[in-house]
């Protein structure tokens, strides 16, 4: 199936670490233009999704401007050394000015996601939160993480109350992928297109889990410049 505009927009509003990705490359296989954090541009740099929102903002602009062209967006994070910005929790943003968008509200176990972000990175994630936000210790930032958790998930479904077809929730350990493509006949998702991203168990050596450490610093200065 091809993507098409006359489809509306479908907007990931539930957490990173909760198959974003896998999302984004579902959407993307079957069809559908997509976005997972950053926008590819034809031609030029590509930037992360949350900055070009700010830009638009700042501009009078609507959010997507530049980009609305896509029907699946995945993963709003910008998250640098100085700055980590949410972008998929300014929803009733996103409805403004795209009155008809669906929000995909994905989650899973709380205490299941607390452990992905505390190894995402191997580390890196979880240091630069601390940082960004000045807890001075790890449970400070969980419990912060928690709370934020809530929060979101009461917010985002207590806005949608009245919008029932506009809203559809994905729970990772519950639900399958033939239920959440049934959810969204019309986008005619295929369920081969479906696969897991970004579990990895496999136990690393010192100078690897080091590295990659290393690695994942230097994408989020990165960001802060792009």
């Amino acid at each position: 199936m091809s993507s098409s505009t006359r489809l509306p927009r479908v907007v990931q509003v539930g957490f990173n670490r909760c198959a974003s990705r896998s999302l984004a490359e579902l959407f993307a296989r079957s069809g559908h233009r997509s976005v997972h954090q950053k926008f590819k541009r034809v031609v030029g740099r590509s930037q992360n999704v949350v900055r070009l929102m700010r830009a638009n903002q700042a501009a009078g602009r609507r959010l997507f401007h530049g980009f609305d062209h896509v029907v699946f967006y995945a993963d709003l994070v910008l998250q640098s050394y100085e700055e980590i910005d949410e972008g998929f929790k300014d929803f009733r943003s996103i409805l403004a000015d795209y009155p008809e968008t669906i929000l995909l509200l994905n989650h899973r176990d709380r205490e299941a996601w607390i452990r992905s972000r505390e190894r995402h990175g191997h580390g890196a994630f979880l240091q630069n939160a601390m940082r960004v936000h000045g807890f001075a210790d790890v449970e400070s930032c969980k419990a912060f993480w928690r709370e934020d958790w809530d929060r979101h998930l009461a917010d985002v479904r207590g806005f949608m109350r009245d919008r029932p077809d506009q809203i559809v929730e994905f729970d990772l350990e519950r639900d399958t992928v033939d239920e959440l493509v049934a959810r969204l006949p019309a986008y005619g998702l295929q369920r081969h297109a479906w696969r897991h991203i970004g579990s990895h168990r496999r136990e690393l050596g010192r100078l690897e889990s080091a590295f990659r450490r290393w690695n994942a610093r230097r994408r989020m200065k990165s960001a802060g410049r792009s």
